[in-house]
């Protein structure tokens, strides 16, 4: 993976380190009252084009570059040696910031710029600051830039549009790589005119590198952002270190001298996209001859009238990833946090496209072809090798129902007898063979884009050498835990008199599974006045423990991977495939909720005692928020938003102001407003452990899915990854929300039952009714003569 060191210059006070987190997307710095250390690199792993590059920012003051004077006017600036005792690493680009609102930011700007101009170093001008009015700021941005036409583009940042730091960074990053991709192609295929090394060919003349130009042949490359950057590189790489007195004019808003700007470019600025992508200097032409004019960047270039250098440099960027391209991702070494999600999001998703066995006998080919590999050193062979069983043994642990088929199943165990050949991987073989022996049960495969079938395919392909797999394996050891999900176990802290607790404790899917399938409603106590006592005497804690707990048990017997595929069968699919019926029975539980907390609502008469069961759902609803059951939360909002309660403004008047205004707080909270803008806030900042409002994250997975395709390319045989990336952010953190069970949830029998178990209608007609017989549209209360829960009759359980 190549690396690009970034120099980040600028004055003091200039928010050099404010640009870095912003660009880095770094979380802002712990208050303290102790003085600021001094500041470090920081180093990212940054994807360019499906290209992932290691990418170091660091700061430097111009007060550490080295001076030298000439005839008292003139100041030569050199590049530091050290920087705090540290050596300054190699520079491969530089973010020159300067504060719109300090003159004294771009003090000896020019000659500073002069000792960053050498070759294949790209600058690009950032302006910061740039929220503050035109009118108060004390630098003028367009004249600067235009006094400094050399450089790569000029930006403008602020901090309430932290995009523009980012596209200064990338703009920066694409110069560098297209720069090192030119002396590549230099290098290996001798296309190019110019010098193919910048130590060798500093006077090497100007038909070294540029084509002729003339009236009659006049050659030019098409428009592209990697054309124009081409294009400063072709002149940066061959101009010397300038020497030449370049007065520094008033940068701040009034005119250039003509000295200065005869110093400068003679070509126009050129901008894409807000972006400046400047050629450089022109000093290899002169400014009076007739013939000398700017190469032109336009499509409207016949093909045939374009440079030769273009049709050799441009590659065609294929769209989409193959699969061999995502299997050697997944088994790269991890460097950062993208390459973890990626490896979770890969096992998780593959089987849209791919089957076990494909990507089984994709690892152990690459086994194979390292055992092969005598060039590579011993130790280095050996983590490698480590790196990919490390992947195999997750795979096993996290998806063990994906070895269930006897084809790939056969496969897995002949890997394991070759691990256990050798004492020192005979630990992780035993893992992996319990895990095969007791977890695997057989999956439906209903909407996977390819059968299980075709198994037998990749099973032909697999060599059938791998026998001599475990003749390279290396001593050292490794040891991969299995990873079954965390435990779920409580203890009762606290029992009331007359209330029933149990502590329950659960370790993988399955588990969660039984439990789930046991809270099925049954609907068969009637709602009755001792209902009523009942679960007002009922502590709200209690009923929340409970509301909760059901819906962790629900949500954990889901597998995020059939969450992701419900979106995509049909109806008629979903009852079909037996592992839908864990999303169904959770969304079926989410209606039922809200169902239930309408019932209970309109269960008396009297206002008094319907403001008394609302309140208290308001204060059930409070107390879920603070477990961040954010799904129980939606539920019970559901049932008391729901038009048959919204309309009783009578039982409303009645509950306590205190009360509305906090429950009006987790209305905005789970509102609809700017795509539940809120709720995604507070989901993304949660901690764990915590339940997703699965029916809005479904909906996104709806989105996301039917968004775009899943196959791109001419043939439709590349993956169309971006897409997944989109899964990924829905899927990643429902995950993650998977893996923290709630430490002191206990099972409450008594609420438990008036949960699941009462007898009340379900139809949404049936309930507006009775809100209506309640309390009227005209205003009147309840009908005393009318027989009490008349609505009750009807119901069957």
């Amino acid at each position: 993976m190549d690396s690009f060191s970034i120099a980040v210059i600028g004055a003091d006070g200039v928010g050099k380190s404010q640009f870095i987190r912003t660009a880095m997307s770094l979380p802002p710095p712990p208050k303290s009252n102790l003085p600021a250390p001094d500041p470090k690199p920081v180093t990212a792993r940054i994807i360019i084009d499906n290209v992932p590059y290691a990418v170091t920012l660091f700061e430097l003051d111009p007060q550490y570059f080295e001076s030298e004077f000439f005839d008292d006017q003139f100041r030569q600036v050199h590049w530091p040696k050290q920087i705090n005792g540290t050596i300054l690493p190699r520079v491969h680009g530089v973010l020159f910031l300067y504060d719109v609102m300090d003159r004294e930011s771009i003090h000896f700007l020019p000659e500073t710029l002069n000792a960053l101009a050498t070759p294949s170093l790209p600058v690009v001008l950032v302006a910061t600051k740039c929220d503050n009015p035109e009118a108060s700021r004390d630098i003028d941005v367009e004249t600067v830039a235009s006094a400094h036409k050399s450089c790569l583009g000029n930006f403008k940042t602020s901090t309430d549009k932290p995009e523009t730091v980012r596209m200064a960074l990338y703009t920066l990053l694409r110069a560098m790589i297209f720069g090192n991709q030119e002396r590549e192609n230099a290098e290996g295929a001798g296309l190019r005119r110019r010098a193919t090394s910048e130590a060798t060919h500093l006077d090497a003349p100007i038909e070294s590198f540029s084509r002729p130009i003339s009236e009659h042949s006049r050659h030019s490359r098409a428009s592209s952002d990697m054309s124009l950057l081409r294009g400063y590189f072709a002149s940066q790489e061959y101009n010397e270190p300038r020497h030449v007195r370049n007065p520094r004019g008033d940068l701040l808003g009034g005119q250039i001298s003509d000295d200065y700007e005869a110093a400068q470019t003679v070509h126009s600025m050129l901008r894409n996209s807000g972006v400046r992508l400047d050629r450089a200097q022109q000093i290899y032409l002169e400014a009076d001859d007739p013939d000398a004019e700017p190469r032109r960047y336009s499509d409207d270039i016949p093909l045939l009238q374009r440079g030769d250098e273009t049709l050799f440099d441009r590659s065609i960027k294929k769209p989409g990833l193959t699969f061999n391209e995502l299997v050697d991702r997944l088994l790269a070494p991890k460097l950062s946090k993208a390459d973890q999600n990626f490896g979770g999001l890969f096992l998780c998703l593959y089987r849209k496209f791919a089957t076990p066995g494909e990507l089984f006998a994709g690892i152990l080919t690459r086994l194979e072809v390292l055992k092969d590999d005598k060039s590579i050193h011993y130790l280095t062979k050996t983590t490698t090798q480590l790196r990919m069983i490390e992947v195999a043994a997750r795979w096993v642990a996290t998806y063990p129902n994906d070895f269930a088929r006897p084809t790939v199943k056969r496969k897995l165990e002949e890997f394991i007898t070759h691990l256990s050949a050798e004492p020192i991987f005979s630990a992780a073989a035993l893992q992996m063979r319990t895990t095969i022996e007791e977890n695997v049960l057989e999956d439906d495969d209903t909407g996977w884009v390819k059968s299980e079938v075709e198994d037998f395919e990749a099973d032909s392909e697999f060599s059938t050498n791998a026998s001599d797999l475990h003749d390279s394996l290396s001593s050292l050891g490794i040891g991969v835990p299995i990873c079954h999900r965390p435990s779920a176990s409580s203890q009762a802290s606290s029992m009331a008199p007359n209330t029933k607790t149990h502590s329950f404790q659960f370790h993988v899917y399955e588990d969660y599974e039984r439990e789930a399938a046991t809270m099925t409603p049954s609907y068969t106590l009637p709602l009755t006045k001792f209902r009523y006592h009942i679960f007002m005497d009922m502590a709200n804690d209690d009923i929340a423990d409970e509301m909760t707990r059901i819906d962790w048990v629900m949500f954990s017997s889901i597998r995020i991977r059939d969450l992701v595929r419900h979106v995509s069968l049909s109806a008629e699919q979903k009852e079909k495939c037996k592992a839908m019926r864990n999303v169904n029975r959770m969304i079926s539980h989410f209606n039922h909720i809200a169902t239930w907390v309408s019932n209970m609502v309109l269960m008396r008469d009297k206002a008094k005692h319907r403001a008394q069961m609302l309140e208290k759902f308001m204060h059930i609803a409070l107390k879920l928020r603070q477990l961040n059951n954010y799904n129980g939360l939606a539920a019970v909002l559901a049932g008391i938003n729901g038009t048959s309660i919204l309309r009783l403004s009578q039982t409303r008047a009645l509950v306590p102001a205190e009360v509305q205004k906090r429950f009006a707080r987790l209305v905005l909270l789970m509102g609809t407003q700017k795509g539940y803008f809120a709720y995604r806030l507070a989901w993304e900042n949660s901690p764990l452990p915590r339940i997703p409002f699965i029916p809005l994250h479904r909906k996104d997975l709806v989105s996301a899915e039917e968004g775009s395709i899943t196959f791109v390319g001419p043939q439709g045989d590349r993956l169309n990854w971006k897409k997944f990336e989109v899964l990924g952010e829905v899927i990643l953190p429902i995950m993650r929300s998977q893996t923290t069970p709630y430490p002191n949830l206990s099972r409450h029998d008594e609420a438990r039952e008036l949960i699941l178990d009462c007898l009340m209608p379900t139809d949404e007609e049936d309930i507006y009714q009775r809100s209506v017989q309640v309390e009227s549209t005209s205003g009147t209360g309840f009908d005393p003569n009318r027989k009490k829960f008349p609505w009750f009759a009807a119901t069957k359980a």
